[in-house]
């Protein structure tokens, strides 16, 4: 699916709720804007998280990892 999309003078485009709908994006989602080495602009839908809980699970990540270091799977 391809549509084209007019940029306005303060930067605003509009996506086209044929193409939110099939993104499953809505009013207040976050886009990850990437600019390609082409020029080519990808928008990636993103979640937003709450930076406490973040830190705790990944803190929890860190010490799994250290528990295990070591214990890799040998076949």
């Amino acid at each position: 699916m391809s549509e084209f999309l007019q940029i306005r003078s303060n930067g605003q485009i509009t996506l086209p709720a044929q193409t939110r709908r099939k993104a499953k994006i809505s009013e207040g989602d976050l886009l990850e804007a990437i600019v390609e080495e082409d020029g080519s602009i990808r928008l990636v839908p993103k979640l937003a998280v709450d930076r406490a809980l973040a830190e705790k699970y990944q803190l929890n990540d860190i010490a799994w990892a250290v528990k295990h270091k070591g214990k890799g799977n040998r076949s």
